[in-house]
């Protein structure tokens, strides 16, 4: 059954919460509908007694996919979910997780697929329920990428915090002398240039409401950061920066997804390519909150408090390119 709006959700979750019904959720996107997905499906369905299955809107699909996709519109989708299993419920979401939904549906059991099972950011909604998260089969060699012409797609991004990942940290940065950026960080740039990707920083720098900095002073700093990675035969595409404290956050300080999706929509990329590399727990919660794949960057002057882990853990940007490489 296709549900057009949230109220025929929850109108239909109170009629199976009434029943005692095992409920199950599993989110994606499901263009070209392929045996990979059917049979995730039919696994998950036989293991509740109803089934929610999460579909990706076109938009939300667009800023994670990139402008080429989908290739079958929402309703299309829809309906052939609905044809291959019409006792499941199948209901779009427009943001890049489907974690609002997870919140109304709270589902007994949560089907992922292994390749997104190591700490996944649906966890922020379903450790509250103590939902079962369960891995869904994966069948090998089926997936929509395979299915269309690749050189379509959008390329990735490397979104690359900046005080403790490129540069040592020393707290608010304003002055050109105290910019120390490591060999080993030099390298990784000079690597990371090499690949297929754009390549942008993206950083808070609250220490500009606070008046501890200015304005001038933040870009006098960051361009002579930039120059000295040029200099090195890095590059950086573009710097995208938001001054808002943590008392006042706007929708584009670090772990809101303001930035990224400011970036998506200039430069077109395509998320699902997409890596994350900072030195902090909000950054790997932002690169969660996208969907993309997470590096930590060690620093011993903040400890990680998240519940979600990054996908990859390494000292320098030497180590995160060739991390990046291996998988590109």
């Amino acid at each position: 059954m296709i549900l057009k709006s949230q109220s025929d959700l929850k109108k239909i979750l109170s009629k199976l919460r009434n029943k005692n019904k095992t409920i199950g959720a599993m989110s994606g996107g499901y263009d070209l509908l392929h045996k990979g997905h059917q049979n995730a499906i039919i696994f998950s369905s036989k293991q509740v007694d109803n089934l929610f299955v999460l579909v990706n809107s076109d938009s939300s699909i667009k800023k994670y996919k990139g402008e080429s996709r989908p290739i079958n519109n929402e309703q299309k989708r829809l309906r052939d979910l609905n044809l291959f299993n019409e006792k499941n419920y199948y209901i779009l979401f427009d943001e890049l997780i489907p974690n609002n939904l997870l919140e109304i549906i709270k589902p007994d059991k949560y089907f992922i697929s292994p390749e997104w099972s190591k700490s996944p950011v649906e966890t922020l909604v379903l450790n509250k329920f103590k939902t079962e998260v369960l891995k869904h089969p994966h069948l090998k060699n089926f997936s929509t990428s395979n299915s269309i012409d690749s050189t379509l797609d959008s390329k990735g991004a490397i979104f690359l915090d900046r005080d403790g990942t490129i540069n040592f940290d020393c707290g608010y940065l304003n002055n050109i002398e105290s910019i120390n950026i490591s060999k080993e960080n030099f390298l990784g740039l000079e690597n990371l240039n090499n690949l297929n990707f754009n390549i942008f920083i993206i950083t808070n720098q609250s220490g500009v409401s606070k008046g501890l900095i200015s304005k001038k002073e933040f870009e006098t700093v960051n361009n002579e950061i930039l120059k000295q990675i040029r200099k090195n035969n890095g590059r950086v595409d573009k710097t995208y920066v938001d001054f808002s404290d943590s008392k006042n956050p706007s929708k584009f300080r670090k772990p809101n997804t303001g930035l990224v999706e400011e970036a998506v929509n200039e430069f077109k990329i395509s998320l699902a390519k997409s890596w994350l590399v900072g030195d902090k727990d909000t950054d790997i919660l932002l690169g969660k909150l996208c969907n993309i794949k997470t590096i930590y960057i060690k620093n011993k002057l903040y400890k990680y408090n998240s519940i979600l882990k990054p996908d990859f853990v390494c000292r320098n940007l030497m180590e995160a390119s060739k991390i990046i490489k291996e998988f590109q």
